[in-house]
């Protein structure tokens, strides 16, 4: 059979393939779909369109064939992918049925849409990935974990979910620049895939936050080993703009159907357990238990109402007396945060000033403190002009520290009540150095420089060490209240204060015994030669007018 020289110069001329075949066996093809299917040329006789597909595409461009065939006046359109190429090559043919010499024949045009699949792939991906990572997005996690659920339940499997947090990302991003943070999440994700299988989802959900979906789960020890993995991988140190950093990982797992028979919930309780792990010191992983949940709804609730606890007027600073050991006279008062909630009563300080620094409140508060305080201290000793070295102290966070070096919230603080600096002494921690130590070493040089006192605080339980002392521009060091009670019959509490004494001392730093609870401790400190002593003996902390009346008056 042949086709008469006008038609093959008009279809040789045409963008597109042309191919003539009696079903599958190719009788004519123009030079575009000969180069599409790489077909030999001469064209041997049996040649066929399926054998230049891929296995999925050839059934269903035999069916296509044969529906055509069957239903002329109706032409097929059908996708195909081309396995002759090292690049894939994507066409889409349109069949029509031709009758030449009373037989039935097809002729199908093939328009390459390579391009077009390139995109569709780039949108997919786009809508599917994360950008930065390459991993699974929220959006496709979701997908996911909706799929292996109903999997689950039907198998009647388990399915591990676990959600994980890095530990001291922002101050990756805020020392180090976004460039590094960037790079953190991107190595973060690859040592995340060396701890799963291939039927594993591991997604990042958005900033420092990555989720893993294990199906076929048990609770048993493999959800374990995974998340002791992850905990591994997290801990050993990154390198990062040429420096080495460490961080750790927070991570929560809650079981499905064991915890929760639904996705909302299941998120909940990862996340809650998550939490569980970064308040219980990080670096850790912890499953989720059902007193978490009460305790999850308690906080959620907590941190609502922290969020108007200033313009509420529910904070107020309780204020414990600080005696000089050498004339056993007032010398100053440590303001204490106290907050009164309307239904629950008094919140202990050490459930809601970590929430604060959480949430992004510690600042407000912090500012609150240093006002309030500043302004009793300014009544005080204006009532008692003779108490010229009366002083206030305020315990300052380190993530509050690193936000006043960027201002003059505190001189300004000062001059706003006419309070000279040396009446105000600042509390702060050792960790102050852990996160940016330039920015927080400037911002306490100035502090000193103006006549803030600066104690550093509850010295001897981190880390602590001469060099820190060295390096901290501090005028005082706090023994804290755990080693005070034990050093009147524990020789080793009994040679660690005195060590503590004799650092602080060769440093020309004023000592402050904490804890005393009676007159043997603080005769204990007075002899091994402390400045200062606060603790239940001299009094415990109180309102404002109480403190006046006792210690004042």
């Amino acid at each position: 059979m042949s086709v008469t020289h006008n038609f093959q110069q008009l279809i040789e001329q045409l963008p597109d393939g042309v191919v003539l075949h009696d079903r599958d066996t190719i009788l004519y093809a123009n030079g575009v779909a000969n180069t599409m299917l790489e077909l030999p040329s001469p064209l041997p006789s049996a040649v066929s369109v399926s054998q230049q597909l891929d296995p999925v595409s050839r059934e269903a461009w035999l069916h296509a064939c044969e529906k055509q065939l069957g239903q002329p006046d109706h032409n097929q359109r059908v996708e195909l992918k081309l396995q002759t190429q090292e690049v894939a090559t994507h066409v889409e043919a349109s069949l029509s049925t031709l009758i030449l010499d009373d037989t039935p024949l097809l002729l199908t045009t093939m328009r390459d849409i390579s391009e077009q699949k390139r995109q569709e792939e780039r949108i997919r991906h786009a809508a599917n990935y994360d950008a930065l990572t390459s991993l699974p997005n929220r959006a496709l996690f979701l997908d996911r974990l909706k799929q292996e659920l109903v999997r689950a339940n039907r198998a009647d499997s388990r399915v591990a979910l676990m959600f994980i947090d890095l530990d001291r990302f922002k101050w990756v991003n805020d020392t180090l620049g976004h460039g590094a943070g960037d790079e953190l999440l991107r190595e973060t994700a690859k040592r995340l895939l060396l701890c799963h299988r291939q039927s594993d989802t591991v997604a990042r959900l958005g900033g420092d936050e990555f989720t893993v979906i294990l199906p076929d789960m048990a609770r048993g020890p493999h959800a374990e080993r995974v998340a002791a993995q992850i905990i591994e991988q997290l801990v050993t140190p990154f390198h990062l703009e040429g420096q080495e950093v460490g961080i750790s990982g927070s991570v929560g797992v809650t079981i499905y159907p064991d915890d929760a028979d639904n996705l909302d919930d299941l998120l909940k309780n990862a996340d809650t357990a998550m939490y569980r792990a970064k308040t219980e010191g990080r670096n850790a992983y912890r499953f989720f238990t059902q007193d978490m949940h009460a305790e999850a709804i308690a906080r959620m609730e907590l941190e609502k109402d922290l969020h108007t606890v200033v313009s509420d007027g529910a904070l107020a600073l309780f204020y414990q007396p600080i005696y000089d050991l050498k004339t056993n006279k007032l010398a100053g008062a440590e303001a204490l945060l106290r907050w009164t909630h309307s239904t629950r009563g008094a919140v202990s300080p050490e459930i809601f000033i970590p929430l604060a620094e959480e949430v992004g409140l510690i600042a407000e508060i912090t500012e609150w403190a240093l006002n309030e305080a500043c302004r009793q201290a300014k009544v005080w000793r204006d009532a008692h002009p003779e108490a010229t070295d009366f002083f206030i102290s305020v315990n300052l966070t380190c993530t509050r520290c690193r936000e006043l070096s960027t201002d003059d919230m505190i001189p300004d603080i000062l001059k706003k009540h006419d309070l000279p600096p040396q009446a105000l002494t600042l509390e702060i921690t050792e960790n102050i150095l852990s996160e940016d130590k330039e920015r927080a070493m400037l911002m306490l040089t100035q502090l000193r420089e103006i006549g803030v006192r600066l104690w550093l605080d509850d010295f001897g339980t981190g880390f602590s060490s001469l060099s820190v002392l060295r390096s901290l521009p501090v005028t005082g060091v706090k023994i804290d209240r755990t080693f005070v009670p034990d050093a009147i019959h524990d020789k080793e509490a009994a040679v660690l204060v005195s060590t503590i004494v004799n650092m602080g001392h060769s440093l020309e730093h004023s000592l402050i015994g904490e804890g005393v609870e009676n007159e043997a401790q603080m005769l204990f400190l007075k002899s091994h030669g402390c400045e200062y002593a606060q603790g239940y003996f001299y009094g415990k902390p109180c309102a404002a007018d109480e403190f006046h009346f006792n210690y004042l008056k």
